[in-house]
């Protein structure tokens, strides 16, 4: 196994990347306004879908927005792309956001996502980084679950994060974050 940081250089036309994911469950968001307007409560619920959610989607792993991300792909013994993890560290937040931590479905469940996060970790270590940041999505429980194992908190959402045509009109993004210092 070997770990390989690529450049967008080494790729003129882009790196090409396919993301999905299934769930039996989401986090339902159960929104209540307190009396007098004197605030909100919030109340997250797994909740089991009627019937398996799949998500796929295509996209370029060499994005503008990610101006300065660290670009890594785990390959096993006959060079063959296992994993691939993004990340970049945010100098005016001092914490490192993680784009993307993505294993290839025949080698999930290997530990190869425990790997690449221990990894960014130490990395942010380095930066001197004061957190890790991630996005999920609330259908994405299996994500949100693992990164809860690795004592991730729920710091924030955003109800409009994603369009009626990308959400299937149930998706809320989630910002997930741990300290590290």
């Amino acid at each position: 196994m070997k770990l390989k940081q690529i450049f967008k250089e080494d790729f003129p036309n882009n790196k090409k990347e396919v993301m999905e994911y299934s769930s039996d469950y989401y986090y339902k968001l159960n929104m209540f306004k307190k009396p007098n307007n004197m605030g909100w409560i919030f109340d997250w619920e797994k909740t089991p879908f009627k019937e398996t959610f799949y998500k796929k989607w295509k996209g370029v792993y060499f994005e503008a927005y990610k101006t300065n991300a660290e670009y890594y792909i785990l390959e096993n013994d006959n060079q063959l792309e296992m994993a691939i993890v993004i990340f970049e560290y945010l100098p005016h937040s001092r914490r490192t956001r993680i784009w993307d931590i993505m294993v290839q479905p025949e080698y999930q469940r290997r530990g190869l996502g425990t790997y690449l996060l221990s990894f960014v970790e130490k990395k942010a270590r380095t930066y001197n980084s004061r957190a890790l940041v991630v996005e999920c999505q609330n259908t994405n429980t299996k994500a949100i679950d693992f990164y809860l194992k690795f004592g991730f908190e729920l710091i924030g959402f955003d109800l409009e994060a994603y369009t009626k045509e990308q959400s299937h009109e149930v998706e809320i993004r989630f910002e997930m974050g741990k300290k590290i210092q």
